[in-house]
């Protein structure tokens, strides 16, 4: 994928770089963050796992992982991850945002932003992201993003001692 930076309300999308950490940490490792995302988004989260993370971030072939700065400063995350085999013309979405800029807007306009940016650099023609029930902020997100709801898995997600519905939200250009 080409080099991005996207501007929104202050808000810039970009690439990872080396000095993100610290503020990753201030804002990944939060519980309210953690709640609605799969176990593999560290709990908590370290500085460690922000290293690994920056160094990763950037590598792969098949997605592109965003930071979600303001100020320099980031404040959250934002990728898509193309799928493989017969899902080949598919991408996951994923995002997470620190809870201090919860409910500002911020997160609806960065969506948009990405949906554009997956479309434009990925040969796809559907791209999807799943939401735990219960999450009613992600799904005015998606829902003001121009994502459709798809579906709803049963008992798909087993999470913190507890089961939850998946809802899986999709957008599809031909």
């Amino acid at each position: 994928m080409k080099s991005v930076k996207v501007e929104v309300q202050n808000v810039v999308l970009r690439k990872w770089q080396k000095g993100d950490e610290d503020s990753l940490v201030k804002y990944a490792d939060n519980d309210a963050v953690a709640k609605f995302l799969k176990d593999s988004f560290p709990k908590p989260y370290t500085y460690s796992d922000a290293v690994n993370w920056v160094r990763f971030a950037n590598r792969t072939i098949d997605s592109y992982n965003l930071a979600i700065t303001l100020n320099e400063e980031v404040i959250g995350a934002i990728g898509v991850e193309r799928q493989k085999d017969v899902y080949r013309k598919s991408a996951e979405l994923g995002y997470w945002l620190g809870e201090e800029y919860w409910n500002k807007g911020i997160m609806t306009n960065v969506v948009k932003d990405m949906v554009e940016l997956a479309f434009q650099n990925f040969p796809i023609v559907r791209l999807y992201a799943y939401v735990f029930s219960g999450n009613k902020a992600s799904t005015i997100v998606l829902e003001k993003a121009g994502f459709e709801l798809e579906s709803i898995q049963k008992l798909a997600i087993y999470k913190n001692g507890q089961f939850m519905d998946q809802l899986v939200y999709v957008i599809v250009r031909v």
